[in-house]
């Protein structure tokens, strides 16, 4: 069985952005785009240091009432977004999954001819 793990592309633009991906390789978390692939790095870093708190996420609701979070440094500071949840129950797992998987989770850059 795999880990899970933090996939970094690049952009057609050369940025670059990372997914945490489950075992089965399922999204659970999305990056923002950087401009260097030593800053989505750095944004990694941060994620592995507080995935483990519950304090850190921001639980947010769309226009139709489904449910999806945000972890973050701060009001200001986003780390990762997660997918849309039908429901608050679903969310709690997305949440209770990144925070198992995200601080054990491995890198792997992926260049264009891997894809």
């Amino acid at each position: 069985m795999t880990k899970p793990y933090y996939e970094i592309k690049k952009t057609i633009t050369n940025e670059y952005y990372y997914n945490l991906k489950t075992s089965e390789g399922e999204i659970i978390l999305y990056g923002e785009v950087f401009k260097s692939l030593e800053a989505c790095k750095q944004q990694i870093i941060f994620i592995k240091q507080y995935a483990y708190d519950y304090d850190y996420y921001y639980s947010k609701l769309t226009k139709n009432n489904k449910h999806y979070f945000y972890l973050c440094l701060n009001k200001d500071t986003l780390l990762g977004k997660s997918n849309i949840y039908n429901t608050e129950e679903e969310k709690e797992l997305g949440i209770a999954s990144v925070m198992l998987c995200a601080t054990v989770a491995t890198i792997k850059v992926f260049s264009e001819e891997e894809e």
